[in-house]
């Protein structure tokens, strides 16, 4: 096998509303960089980025998918088949976490109950949200929470982890 063949891939949707950072957080991800003037994300826009991990290598592909209402038909084709989600939220924004249902069941019906993992983005800003708010939204929906903040490259590389360690175990119990 060629270095470049990946031992698994990946297919990772971000969901959560506009402007809750799913760009910035992919940008810091795959490029390492962060472009002061992103704008919303318009469809869909992909991303692929190798990694290795316990010795394989792991090939992600990752779907950033507009957050706005009118991709919303969009977004369910583009989740299709994925592998995983995050679902993110801005902490300085309620409404981003209160529409966590909508985001989940609009993910379950197109993919499955797949691994989701829940960013709490946007950590370097004062939060207006609770932390049991937060708890209790998560710990409902069985959700890992992470929190993270692309503008100090804090925890990104620690949530895909999360993220393909959790795709791995699921894989792993289909197989038993």
């Amino acid at each position: 096998m060629s270095d470049n063949d990946p031992d698994f891939v990946h297919k990772i949707v971000l969901l959560g509303d506009s402007l809750v950072g799913k760009t910035s957080l992919v940008q810091r991800y795959v490029y390492d960089s962060l472009s002061p003037d992103v704008g919303r994300t318009i469809g869909a826009v992909l991303h692929v980025k190798k990694v290795e991990f316990d010795g394989n290598i792991h090939k992600q592909v990752i779907w950033d998918l507009g957050g706005q209402e009118s991709f919303a038909q969009l977004r369910e084709q583009f989740s299709a088949n994925a592998s995983g989600a995050f679902f993110i939220f801005d902490r300085t924004r309620l409404e981003t976490l209160q529409h966590i249902d909508e985001w989940l069941n609009a993910l379950y019906a197109s993919a499955g109950k797949i691994p989701v993992v829940a960013i709490e983005n946007k950590i370097d800003l004062e939060s207006m949200i609770t932390p049991e708010q937060i708890k209790g939204m998560l710990e409902a929906r069985g959700l890992i929470h992470i929190q993270t903040s692309a503008i100090e490259n804090t925890n990104v590389n620690d949530a895909f982890k999360e993220l393909v360690q959790k795709i791995m175990s699921e894989r792993g119990k289909k197989k038993e």
